[in-house]
């Protein structure tokens, strides 16, 4: 015999089934683990989706080394309207070269949703070697600088390699080996480039890294000397030296136009000196007066073209 609290029990049942209701269900989010993007030597953005069918929903991520993961994003509201919801998450302070297992967790009050595990390998320490300046004049100093981005970047010992042109020898460390700052930071100078080279940075970050290969540009160093002065029609002589010594080389003396541009105005060629450097001298009949610059046109390779300072000649009538 039923007790009488059953009775009531399977009565409000009977009812229901007959007005067409149906026993509520459970509603967990549907979830997915859709990739991952922006891998960096230290960190990765985790994509994924949440669908929360009808039930005010969050999303977040698990991450670790391992499948127990260790580590999550803050959650995320996906909201209650049914259909999937995109969510991103950015995380930092990932070990360099290594692989890493993520997933991601929906939840609801009505219960926790685990995605499928998916894994990834964060980059290699690396760095960018940045000159300043580049081209850098011949026989100038030249800086060269960077960041380290990857685990044991601080403290790192860097050490700089180059090879002249035409780049067919190896690579020689070029300078003494220096220690990184606290960010990652470093800096070479070096005293005096005399030609264009190919640089490379190497660290013993953990793993250790090579960097891509730079090219620093040397150009061609010219000075350009004329009188500020000259009576119309007359001569002028263009003049100056250029390092290194390229005889036989073209030099263009070129006249700023209104525009800004400037346009040859006469050429000659460079003359061997005997201090290794080569030297130029043309003259020209003047009739107004203007702007002008010196261009000597380096064939690329050792050195790079390279203009002047540019020069202000005025004509006077008498």
């Amino acid at each position: 015999m039923r007790t009488p609290r059953l009775t009531l029990s399977l009565l409000v049942i009977a009812l229901g089934l007959a007005f067409g209701a149906t026993p509520a269900l459970a509603a967990k989010p549907l979830v997915s683990s859709d990739g991952v993007t922006e891998v960096t030597p230290v960190g990765a953005t985790f994509l994924g989706s949440v669908d929360p069918r009808g039930v005010a929903s969050s999303g977040f991520f698990q991450y670790g080394t391992t499948t127990k993961y260790g580590k999550r994003t803050p959650a995320q509201s996906v909201g209650l309207n049914p259909g999937k919801v995109p969510i991103r998450a950015s995380v930092t302070g990932l070990k360099s070269d290594t692989t890493y297992h993520f997933r991601v967790v929906g939840q609801s009050a009505d219960g926790t949703t685990n995605g499928k595990d998916l894994v990834f390998k964060t980059a290699a320490p690396t760095t960018t070697p940045v000159f300043t300046p580049n081209p850098v004049p011949y026989g100038d100093p030249v800086s060269v600088s960077g960041v380290i981005v990857g685990s044991g970047a601080s403290g790192a010992e860097v050490s700089l390699f180059s090879r002249p042109f035409p780049f067919t020898a190896p690579l020689t460390q070029a300078g003494n080996t220096v220690v990184s700052n606290a960010d990652g930071s470093y800096l070479f100078i070096l005293s005096s480039a005399l030609t264009t080279g190919q640089y490379e940075v190497r660290g013993k970050t953990n793993p250790p890294f090579t960097s891509a290969i730079q090219t620093l540009q040397v150009a061609s160093k010219i000075s350009l000397t004329v009188r500020g002065k000259v009576r119309k029609g007359h001569k002028v002589t263009f003049h100056g030296i250029v390092a290194p010594g390229q005889d036989g080389i073209a030099v263009q003396i070129q006249k700023r136009q209104r525009n800004g541009k400037y346009t040859r105005f006469t050429s000659t060629t460079l003359k061997h000196r005997s201090d290794g450097r080569s030297g130029y001298s043309v003259r020209k009949t003047m009739r107004r007066r203007g702007i002008f610059r010196a261009l000597v046109k380096s064939a690329g390779g050792a050195v790079v073209p390279a203009v002047s300072r540019a020069h202000s000649v005025a004509v006077t009538r008498r």
